[in-house]
């Protein structure tokens, strides 16, 4: 029997799925694992304890009779990581936190991720096997919880940490740790993953990305739906402002990643905004310096986005495999201007900035994906229809042809907890329909994953929730022709983790 000090696992959307035939065709189950997962699990490893990270959808993915219990039952373990990064995935990892009890009562279960550390408070009040949950970020509180839990003493010093006591009252600790450096740790160690080349063959094969590379930590900005934003990092997590890494530590991991999996493209994990500018020319630059042959998959986060980075991304990545995205939403600058005036002045994308974007991806022939979502806050139905026409005038000038490298890309979105519509969403003239984890945790329970991985949360005062999936339905299938000639066949294939930093 194999004996761990720390496993980590994890948790899958939904448990009913695991037997079904139907779980490899469902990108839902989302097998990608929070970048910060693996800096943690080596960590604790180059401190001398023993760590496995389990991905269980992955293993569910491989092998549909694959069982957790039975897995359990064959090694040994201390503490049980389970994170809960994405609100999706709560009723998955309640479900693991009560296998992993049934198996190993002795265990020690830790919750953590953005989610996690947003409701500690309601998930230590109901559910009683969770034994801890790390608020923010994790990698100095988890290896003291390990020290401490080994040597029977004391957590009440534990930063970060909350937790029930031995008289069975909640106790949560201050937020003391938040990394001022990301440098010493390491996001690359996938030895300590089980299955860890599949991992990486089907992490491209389902979700149309092959490796996260983490780029830093924080972000400047405050998108409406989106829980990690400057206000809900600072407010949660204690991270006030962004850290970027060494770009010389970025290349390690993408060195050692491309040479042990020889993945063909990655995504990088922060987004282009003029401040970053600087950051993306050197590490472009080591990528070429490098001879590094991989596609890359980059994010604007902000406008405006030169010539000259177009020319970088140009020489640094092939065409195959490599993709900009864009997500202003819609185009309608009533909407835009209303969100500036309530949480965050920099949300403005011009139509002719988005215009100069489609003629530099022609000029230099790589895809640029230009994400839209009807339903957003303060769009009416004029907006709606401006958006489909204008989607519909990219597909017939640039969706009938791969040497057109234009896609649109549709999906309904989710209001993520944090972020400046679940604080006060009427203030966005939404109705919101779920607030707490407990709701929530049922709400991903039942939710169906037939089509779009989001399930929507809410409805604005002119689109109810049903009619907001319809209509991204409609507008998808509309603009459908745009991605096969970027080389996407599926939906499945065509949801970026908007929230890569939200976590």
């Amino acid at each position: 029997m194999k004996t761990y000090d720390v496993i980590f696992i994890h948790p899958p959307r939904q448990i009913e799925l695991e037997q079904s035939k139907l779980l490899k065709s469902y990108r839902s189950t989302y097998i990608f694992i929070p970048m910060g997962v693996f800096a943690i699990a080596d960590f604790l490893e180059r401190e001398g304890f023993g760590v496995e990270i389990i991905n269980y959808p992955l293993e569910q993915y491989l092998n549909p009779n694959w069982s957790l219990k039975d897995y359990l039952r064959t090694i040994d373990f201390k503490i049980c990581g389970i994170d809960l990064h994405w609100i999706h995935n709560a009723h998955g990892a309640i479900e693991i936190a009560r296998t992993v009890k049934e198996v190993n009562p002795n265990s020690k279960i830790v919750l953590g991720g953005f989610s996690a550390s947003y409701f500690h408070d309601q998930i230590l009040k109901y559910y009683g096997v969770i034994d801890g949950v790390i608020k923010g970020e994790a990698e100095v509180p988890l290896l003291e919880f390990a020290q401490k839990t080994d040597r029977n003493q004391s957590l009440d010093s534990i930063p970060n940490l909350s937790f029930r006591t031995t008289s069975n009252h909640i106790k949560s600790n201050p937020i003391k740790y938040v990394a001022k450096s990301l440098d010493d740790l390491n996001f690359s160690n996938t030895k300590i993953l089980k299955s860890a080349k599949q991992y990486f063959d089907c992490s491209r094969k389902i979700m149309g990305i092959s490796f996260n590379v983490p780029i830093g930590r924080g972000c400047p900005f405050n998108c409406p739906f989106c829980g990690g934003g400057q206000r809900a990092l600072q407010s949660v997590i204690g991270r006030s402002k962004v850290v970027l890494r060494n770009p010389e530590k970025v290349i390690e991991d993408i060195t050692t990643i491309v040479d042990t999996y020889n993945v063909p493209s990655l995504f990088f994990g922060h987004g282009s905004y003029p401040a970053t500018f600087k950051f993306w020319k050197t590490l472009f630059g080591l990528i070429q310096k490098e001879k590094i042959d991989i596609g890359g998959d980059l994010e604007i986060w902000r406008l405006p986005f030169p010539k000259e980075m177009w020319q970088i991304f140009y020489k640094t990545f092939p065409r195959r495999n490599s993709s900009i995205s864009i997500s202003p939403r819609t185009l309608s600058s009533k909407v835009h201007q209303r969100v500036m005036e309530i949480c965050d002045p920099t949300f403005k994308f011009p139509k002719n900035q988005i215009e100069g974007l489609i003629k530099n991806a022609n000029l230099y022939q790589r895809t640029l994906r230009i994400w839209l979502t009807a339903g957003f806050p303060f769009q009416s139905r004029l907006d709606v229809q401006k958006d489909f026409n204008f989607a519909l005038k990219c597909m017939y000038k640039y969706g009938k042809t791969k040497s057109k490298p234009i896609s649109i890309m549709i999906e309904p979105y989710h209001i993520f907890p944090g972020s400046p519509a679940f604080e006060s969403p009427e203030t966005f003239g939404i109705n919101l329909n779920y607030n707490s984890f407990l709701q929530l945790k049922d709400f991903f329970k039942n939710n169906k994953m037939l089509f779009f991985y989001n399930a929507i949360n809410y409805n604005t005062n002119i689109f109810s929730s049903a009619t907001i999936r319809n209509l991204n339905k409609f507008l998808f299938f509309s603009t459908a022709l745009t991605m096969i000639t970027t080389g996407h066949k599926s939906p499945e294939n065509n949801f970026k983790e908007k929230n890569a930093k939200y976590e």
